[in-house]
């Protein structure tokens, strides 16, 4: 009888130990249509078939027209807009998996940002203005951003630097704008701070307005 449960035991060990083959890619990133696009589909596996390359192939569904499965990404130029449901299969020589992915086609992502205009005033010899808050969001989710100010005086540093994801309770992402105006002499100073994503559609700014007083 214990040598039956070794021997059973030792069947069900690989089992125990978990797939020997998976694909880990769960969210692809969006796709923008007409544009080159370019993603990863990850596999992993667990060393007991470790002379077996792994190979992907279509397993259910469809994928956008310009796009296909190659050489472990996805890859191509989408011609058409939608969301694209489908299944992907791994193989090596051991063993298999399939994996169900979606795939977003749309425009080019936009960026929002609120407000538009900030004003502040600081009086010389007096403690440093309070930061500022600027809102970002986009029509996208999990879009990184970046923003660039043409003040010296002006510095910013983005919550996260991408937007919310999808199902997140928050509507954006909050930039702190801190001024740093002890050195500046009396008088009104203005700088923009500009916000881009790759590929994005538009490239919004927020111009703010300080004014230095002179100490009473």
């Amino acid at each position: 009888m214990g040598r039956l449960l070794f021997l059973w035991l030792l069947a069900a060990l690989p089992v125990l130990r978990g797939k020997a083959l998976e694909i880990r890619t769960s969210d692809l990133p969006w796709a923008v249509v007409n544009t080159s696009y370019r993603s990863t589909i990850e596999t992993a596996v667990d060393g007991r078939c470790p002379d077996g390359d792994v190979a992907l192939s279509l397993n259910y569904g469809s994928l956008p027209g310009g796009v296909e499965i190659r050489a472990g990404y996805l890859v191509g130029t989408p011609k058409e807009v939608g969301r694209f449901q489908f299944s992907v299969r791994a193989a090596n020589n051991c063993s298999s998996a399939v994996k169900t992915l979606e795939l977003i086609v749309t425009g080019k992502p936009m960026l929002r940002v609120f407000p538009e205009e900030l004003r502040c005033e600081y009086r010389a010899g007096e403690a440093g203005p309070a930061p500022l808050t600027v809102q970002v969001s986009a029509s996208w989710p999990d879009l990184p951003y970046a923003m660039r100010i043409d003040a010296p005086w002006l510095t910013g540093k983005a919550r996260a630097g991408v937007t919310p994801t999808d199902g997140s309770g928050l509507a954006s992402d909050t930039v702190s704008l801190e001024i740093d105006a002890k050195n500046l002499a009396p008088g009104s100073y203005h700088a923009l701070v500009r916000f881009s994503t790759l590929l994005g559609a538009n490239a919004p700014a927020v111009a703010v307005t300080l004014k230095v007083v002179a100490a009473e």
